[in-house]
């Protein structure tokens, strides 16, 4: 019996030394296989970078941004062997098998340029469009080796998003500006990170061809499949909200009816602010004399209009360089050209109900100016149209009664586009900045102007918002999946920790479980009952399918394996895996089970029922891992209960992004309940940050992030104003 069982345990070990060996000789094929597709691609980038560039720098007509393109021909001649060397150094590195750190999930949080950032996450979203099924798949299959035990490299190391990122730390100590980095990027976006697909293709064969997943067991990203997730997930991780139900209306100190009697009782002379109000113009202080009403010694409404068209037009190329005019400032020059047309020899004055028409426009824009969820940039690009808003107002009392008068339509709709905006740069800016300039060079006194850019800009903001929400989603997709499989491979690390797994059950535990315990995961949370249900039976799994080597063993399985391999039917029954595929698996279970029972042997088992306390103590880790698992739920509970009630998917934020570093408005894509983690994407729908709930909520605290709040800003505006005379 000694021989029989040294030999068979000579055997196993042959087996197992065997097999340690051929997962590293698949490594290191994989490792050259990257580095051979990638040794190609950059000796292809930069040998042609050269050509390229001056192709691009013969298209600019401005000699700045032919200089850009030529400094970086100059640095690809220069430092091409550096470039190369330093890239495939670090390559390997990350390729190094080394215990895993994985500290690179916000690494890029830390660099100093955002715009780096911002074009590596879009460079990655691009990538995973088009290749991101064979990006998924490797993963998946490092993740299988790494379940088994093997030391392998992390399985980021290879991901379209870290060769960037390597890329980024290659040329991060080249003495070059963020914007010919860009083109650098670009570059490498064109040449490289596009062209991956072959590689990526390639290393899954090398799998394939070693018989290490053939097929990926971890898939649940077939199309019923992930509409089934998407739909339990939506509802608890990524759930939206509609802005029209969150404008806030506490700017507003009445009803919009009232709102619109004061206005018009005001702008008729039939009311006049009493008392001490020193900040109020003198328009609002004084009350009409019957010449104000009668307009005698008054310049006619017609001629103040025309001043002020005329400021308008000479302000267009001015105010794109300059500060904009104050009401003071405006009310001065369109009086200084009134009388420069005017040939008569009686001083007149402008009438005091259209003084009171631009003093309380110019109110409005003060209190936009004042308005901090709109950023600078788009505050200056509205201030442009006050000179338009002021001869609106002057003849349409419509204007601060009907909600749909599309010159406050045209306000509210440029915040809104803008909030995402961060810079001048941005080609959203330059759109809307079109939009504006072309209100100012046609808009006289037919208001049909304000009507055609109101419908040209709401087909803007539709247009930049359905693109957004495609890569939003495909990004949420990803994240949420990404996080799920997370958190079952820690979770199949932990439980199958020097358990053997036997060939011909592998698919049921590695692929059809791990399914069920994804869908667990996302439709129900790791605190739930369901979760700690599939773990259970997981670990009780891997328990029943060892060798037998104690009594208590023999006892359980033979007690049990019945009734766990009906719960382990009925659990994957309620998937939407493959009916059949399952009951050939859990044949090949039942069929296991018998086979260690009748195999077992009795001499041998009661003699090693000393040792049956130390090897059952992990029952007790099993109560502490679920206690552990609890206390994480806990504590993300208690992290997320620091936030506001109003942080939810959907809101904008104007995001602390490090110490001198600018606000980023982004916006709040989704919410990980048991991470508590919120990640933060752009107006482009591209991730660009996450954070912790407990540090966002200081940051909130401390003014440093802020909530941009949803309301309309021109009823803010107005609201601002009515407070002021009104009180």
């Amino acid at each position: 019996m000694d021989i029989q069982q040294n030999t068979q345990t000579q055997n196993n070990e042959y087996i197992n030394n065997s097999q340690t060996d051929n997962y590293s000789n698949v490594i290191e094929k994989i490792v050259d296989c990257a580095n051979d597709h990638l040794l190609m691609l950059m000796n292809q980038m930069l040998t042609s970078a050269d050509k390229k560039l001056i192709e691009q720098a013969d298209k600019k007509s401005s000699d700045i941004e032919r200089a850009k393109f030529m400094n970086c021909t100059q640095v690809f001649r220069t430092k091409n062997n550096d470039i190369a060397n330093l890239f495939f150094l670090k390559l390997n590195n990350a390729l190094t098998i080394s215990p895993s750190d994985n500290n690179d999930e916000t690494s890029l949080v830390d660099q100093d340029e955002m715009d780096e950032m911002v074009a590596i996450t879009t460079m990655h979203s691009k990538a995973m469009n088009v290749y991101g099924a064979e990006v998924n798949h490797l993963e998946t299959r490092i993740e299988y080796l790494e379940i088994m035990g093997e030391d392998i490299f992390d399985k980021e190391a290879l991901d379209p998003k870290h060769i960037c990122e390597i890329f980024q730390l290659t040329i991060e100590n080249i003495d070059l500006a963020i914007e010919a980095k860009l083109i650098f990027y670009k570059l490498f976006d064109q040449e490289v990170c596009s062209k991956l697909a072959v590689m990526y293709k390639a290393l899954n064969k090398i799998f394939i061809d070693n018989d290490i997943m053939p097929e990926i067991m971890m898939n649940t990203t077939k199309d019923n499949e992930v509409e089934f997730i998407q739909a339990e997930v939506s509802s608890r991780v990524a759930t939206y909200y509609d802005p029209e139900d969150n404008i806030h209306t506490d700017f507003v100190p009445r009803t919009k009816a009232e709102i619109s009697r004061i206005v018009n009782e005001f702008m008729a002379g039939d009311m006049t602010i009493t008392g001490d109000e020193i900040d109020l113009p003198e328009s609002f202080l004084r009350a009409p004399t019957q010449q104000d009403l009668d307009g005698k010694d008054c310049y006619e409404r017609k001629e103040v209009v025309k001043a002020l068209s005329k400021l308008q037009y000479k302000l267009i190329s001015l105010q794109k360089s300059s500060e904009p005019l104050t009401t003071k400032q405006i009310k001065k020059e369109l009086l200084e050209d009134i009388r420069l047309d005017n040939t008569e020899s009686v001083d007149k004055k402008v009438n005091l109900l259209d003084e009171r028409s631009i003093d309380f426009v110019g109110m409005m824009f003060d209190a936009i100016t004042g308005d901090n969820t709109i950023s600078e940039i788009i505050t200056n690009l509205i201030k442009r149209l006050q000179i338009p808003v002021m001869k609106i107002a002057m003849s349409d009392s419509s204007l601060f009664s009907n909600e749909e008068h599309s010159a406050r339509v045209i306000v509210n709709l440029l915040a809104t586009a803008g909030r995402g905006i961060n810079t001048e740069k941005d080609r959203l800016f330059k759109n809307l900045e079109a939009i504006v300039d072309n209100i100012l060079n046609e808009y006289d006194t037919d208001i049909a102007v304000f009507d055609n850019a109101a419908l040209v800009l709401r087909g803007i903001i539709d247009a930049e918002e359905h693109a957004a929400n495609n890569v939003e989603k495909q990004q949420q997709k990803q994240i949420i999946q990404d996080h799920a499989r997370k958190i079952v491979t820690t979770q199949y690390k932990i439980v199958a920790r020097n358990k053997k797994i036997p060939n011909n059950i592998r698919p049921l535990i590695l692929k059809n479980w791990s399914t069920l315990m994804l869908n667990r995961y996302l439709r129900f949370g790791r605190g739930s009952s369901q979760w700690t249900q599939s773990v259970s039976l997981l670990k009780l799994l891997l328990k029943c399918m060892q060798p037998i080597k104690f009594q208590s063993q023999y006892t359980m399985i033979s007690n049990n394996h019945v009734v766990l391999a009906e719960s382990v039917d009925d659990e994957l029954s309620q998937t939407k895996q493959n009916k059949q595929d399952i009951s050939s698996q859990l044949t090949l279970l039942k069929s296991h089970f018998t086979t260690i029972i009748d195999d077992c042997d009795f001499q041998e088992i009661v003699g090693n029922e000393k040792q049956l306390t130390d090897n059952e103590l992990d029952l007790d880790d099993d109560e502490a891992e679920l206690l552990e698992i609890k206390q994480q739920v806990e504590k993300a509970e208690q992290k997320l209960s620091m936030l506001a009630s109003n942080t939810k998917p959907g809101a904008w934020y104007e995001i602390y992004t490090g110490e001198d570093k600018a606000l980023r408005r982004l916006k709040l894509s989704i919410i990980l309940n048991d991470a508590a983690r919120l990640i933060f994407v752009d107006r482009k729908g591209v991730k660009v940050i996450e954070k912790d709930a407990d540090e966002f909520a200081r940051e909130l605290a401390d003014n440093r992030s802020r909530i941009i709040a949803d309301h309309s800003t021109f009823d803010h505006a107005l609201g601002m104003v009515i407070g002021a005379i009104a009180a």
